[in-house]
């Protein structure tokens, strides 16, 4: 399964997933950044083929342990990870984005 992996930058208080409810499996989003959360919500309504997405677990970088990281999973449609990385890409001011992995 093919994954972007995005890390965003944001102060303040942590967001929770309970505040919305979405048809893609959310895996760690308890405890997001808010710039994080935001990102989230955005891709699930405009990316109905994204698989799951994943946020906060253990990891030697700081990024997914502090909420500040989300991985995206597309399965194997490489066309939908690109438009979904150029899209973030082009939006990194929108969502804080400090750098993708695709």
């Amino acid at each position: 399964m093919k994954t972007i992996a995005i890390a965003t930058i944001a102060a303040g208080l942590v967001a929770t997933s309970s505040a919305t409810a979405s048809a893609v499996p959310l895996v760690g989003t308890n405890g997001l950044c808010p710039n994080a959360w935001s990102l989230v919500q955005y891709i699930t309504a405009t990316y109905p083929g994204v698989q799951s997405i994943g946020g906060i677990r253990p990891d030697s970088r700081p990024d997914h342990p502090s909420g500040h990281a989300i991985d995206i999973m597309i399965g194997s449609d490489m066309a939908l990870g690109d438009a979904i990385n150029a899209d973030v890409q082009s939006q990194s001011g929108r969502f804080h984005v400090r750098y993708t992995m695709w």
